[in-house]
């Protein structure tokens, strides 16, 4: 049996992944701000800021058996126009999306002990385009993406190996101001080819297979949850006996 450390275990993706490790026979120790949520109530939970090394070492330390996988699931944002940003937020919000990732990653592979162990960090589709307001946000997890991959090639030599993943719009308790309005769900669906909403679980699956066996071979990839909505033509569309204006073929 070997142990997992994830950062953000109270959210709705945290909460969904160690629900799926503890039920796959993992041990697992959690960092975060709030409380566990019902049903977790018996996992080791280190209250506490997950920016801290200090913190982060005693979830490590609070699993007797060898820790050989680690999940950043954190999130921070700032949201404002550029005009109105300042580098103090800008800065912090980029501490907690990205730099609090380091540390863990130092003490996974000092905790794993020559074993092979796996990471993957919780990105986002925002950290490949721009939306209004958003900037820290995608900032952050552009570097994380960048950290990731950086680790995959620098310290797999040493055993590890390092994915992230990419999710789309997620129905989570955080969001759940938009999701649980029919009107404003059934808008959100919509721009979805599957024609749904991501679930947590959907997450927690794909993260809980980067920490297995069965994906040895995986290393420095950014695997995209989104239900295709990123590889979609940002184009509006046309009768199938139409052309678009000014074109030709």
């Amino acid at each position: 049996m070997s142990g997992v450390v994830v950062l953000g275990g109270a959210g709705g993706i945290g909460s969904a992944v160690v629900v799926e490790l503890l039920e796959q026979g993992r041990q697992v120790a959690v960092v975060d701000l709030a409380e566990p949520p019902p049903g977790l109530a018996a996992v080791p939970w280190i209250r506490g800021d997950a920016t801290d090394p200090a913190v982060c070492d005693a979830a490590f330390e609070a699993l007797d058996v060898p820790v050989t996988g680690l999940v950043h699931c954190l999130l921070a944002e700032h949201r404002a126009g550029l005009s109105e940003q300042t580098p103090d937020a800008l800065r912090r919000v980029l501490e907690i999306g990205a730099v609090s990732a380091l540390a863990p990653l130092q003490r996974l592979l000092a905790r794993a002990g020559g074993r092979p162990c796996a990471a993957v960090l919780v990105s986002s589709i925002h950290a490949g385009y721009a939306w209004a307001g958003q900037a820290p946000y995608a900032m952050a997890k552009a570097a994380l993406e960048a950290l990731g991959r950086a680790a995959a090639v620098e310290l797999g030599p040493r055993g590890l190996r390092c994915n992230m993943v990419r999710p789309g719009f997620v129905a989570v308790p955080r969001n759940a101001h938009r999701w649980r309005d029919e009107d404003v769900r059934n808008a959100l669906a919509g721009t979805y080819p599957l024609g749904e909403l991501a679930q947590p679980q959907d997450i927690a699956d794909v993260i809980a297979f980067l920490l297995s066996e069965r994906a040895r071979f995986v290393s420095g990839e950014t695997i995209t949850v989104d239900g295709a909505l990123t590889t979609v033509l940002p184009e509006p569309t046309f009768p199938a006996d139409e052309q678009p204006p000014g074109r030709s073929r």
